[in-house]
């Protein structure tokens, strides 16, 4: 039950609702997921890349609703949080692709009697890290349940639905009270200004102990019952629930949240820590968005370089970067191959062009550029040309375009998991500073003639080259021709 959902009711749509052509153009409906209080969530096939994705879609009257939603999903990158791929706005919806959770609910995982505590433990980890990593981002995420926790085939957790997050301020006083109210905090009962992150905790608290016990810890039948609970908690545990466990739920479920644990301390734990090695908070990165492997693939696929980096330097979330953060994470679990839905060729969107009013792409340097290899100061070559020296003249290019070729082959996936395309990885962040130095390079090489074969095809303008053998007309004067010098790794 949610307090705040009462103020609206819920949208019913069919599948068949979802033909807007922004939507349909790069995305296939497979079925319905799930009912929210706002919308809906559908599971649909990513054309370019056959990998499944979970859609949210939300109805544009609402827009002012899910705007936080969209923020905050937009902020997080964490292994343990969901991840957004795509946002789509028409006329009259909101689609909000992500990540597919394959594993299922949380919710539909824990037995009746509760979890083996090993296997609480590490779920609650990871929970507990990626909540962690919220109120750190200054994000309160306002709804936390089972059923807004999903497992990946890996069988690592993902926070899901930040329909009701609040971004805040350190010390700032919040007058939020919506929630699941069997998972609210005794400060949002009594409507009281609050800081965000103990009412999270506290959800904490009571997701622990469902997971533990296969039950909540305040059952009534009635609302007003299950709020003298909640006010004045009496918790009761079954034998098989260690000390330790119950001390660190203890102390979470406390009615002051100034004593309430934070969900830093909770991390500290001695139970939660239990057979391993503290987990210490680091900043997790932005997802990196400037692999050569990926880029590569992209542009085998048939991507515009130029519009590739106006989408990635900017982080639009368009389609172009939702292709590539869906194969950054193919990759990072080992699916090697991927399975693009054959479709009508005649329906395929045209790739975006550059427009005669933009620069050139050649007067900006690409945000993954690299700088002048070490071998290559120490030998004093002064050939190889760096992203800020000028560029040399594409009409004059006399190599063959590459063959398109998947760079995943070079690609070396420390995890034997089986491949499995439609799912999400651990963590979103593959940097290319991890691939062997030779393959490192030969992937630039790759991507970089292949821009040079888009940009010969872009240039349709300029003479070719095949004339170069032919006399000048009079009074013209033969163009100087150039010679493509590769330096030597």
């Amino acid at each position: 039950m949610h307090s705040k959902s009462s103020e609206f009711s819920v949208v019913t749509q069919e599948p068949d609702s979802f033909q807007e052509k922004a939507f349909t153009d790069h995305y296939q409906v497979v079925k319905d997921i799930d009912q929210g209080a706002f919308g809906q969530v559908i599971l649909a096939r990513h054309l370019r890349t056959g990998a499944k994705v979970a859609v949210k879609v939300l109805p544009r009257c609402r827009e002012s609703l899910v705007q936080s939603e969209i923020l905050a999903m937009k902020t997080l990158n964490h292994p343990n949080v969901i991840q957004l791929f795509q946002v789509i706005e028409t006329t009259t919806q909101i689609y909000m692709v992500m990540e597919y959770g394959v594993g299922g609910s949380l919710f539909d995982l824990i037995p009746p009697k509760g979890m083996q505590e090993k296997e609480a433990r590490r779920l609650f980890r990871q929970i507990a890290c990626a909540v962690c990593y919220c109120h750190k981002m200054h994000i309160l995420h306002g709804d936390l349940k089972p059923q807004n926790v999903v497992l990946d085939a890996r069988g690592n957790i993902r926070i899901i639905d930040f329909g009701f997050s609040v971004m805040f301020q350190p010390g700032q006083k919040l007058a939020q009270f919506w929630g699941t109210l069997d998972y609210l905090a005794p400060e949002c009962i009594l409507k009281e200004v609050h800081e965000g992150p103990p009412v999270d905790c506290w959800s904490l608290g009571v997701l622990l102990y469902f997971m533990l016990t296969g039950h909540r810890p305040f059952k009534v039948a009635s609302m007003k019952g299950l709020m003298r609970k909640i006010l004045h908690p009496k918790l009761k545990f079954p034998w098989h629930i260690s000390a330790k466990a119950k001390r660190l739920i203890k102390k979470i479920l406390t009615v002051d949240p100034r004593a309430r644990l934070s969900a830093e301390e909770i991390l500290a734990d001695p139970w939660l820590n239990q057979g391993e090695e503290k987990l210490p908070f680091h900043d997790v990165p932005l997802p990196n968005l400037s692999d050569p492997t990926v880029l590569t693939m992209l542009f085998d696929m048939g991507y515009d370089p130029y519009s590739t980096w106006v989408s990635l330097s900017q982080r639009k979330f368009d389609e172009v970067m939702a292709s590539y953060l869906i194969i950054q994470q193919q990759i990072s679990q080992g699916a090697g191959c991927m399975k693009p839905v054959r479709r009508d060729p005649s329906i395929s969107p045209a790739l975006p062009q550059r427009r005669a009013s933009e620069p050139a792409l050649h007067t900006f340097p690409l945000p993954c550029e690299h700088h002048q290899p070490q071998e290559a100061k120490e030998s004093g070559q002064k050939d190889f040309r760096r992203a800020s020296w000028p560029a040399i003249s594409l009409r004059c290019l006399h190599e063959k375009p590459p063959t398109p070729r998947l760079a995943s082959q070079h690609h070396s996936v420390s995890d034997s998991a089986q491949p499995c395309p439609s799912t999400a990885a651990s963590h979103v962040s593959q940097d290319a500073t991890t691939v062997h130095p030779r393959g490192h390079r030969k992937g630039w090489k790759r991507v970089r003639r292949r821009m040079a074969a888009c940009f010969r095809r872009l240039c349709c303008c300029t003479p070719s080259c095949d004339g170069e053998n032919e006399a000048p007309t009079p009074g013209e004067q033969k163009p100087a021709r150039f010679t493509n010098r590769v330096v030597p790794t």
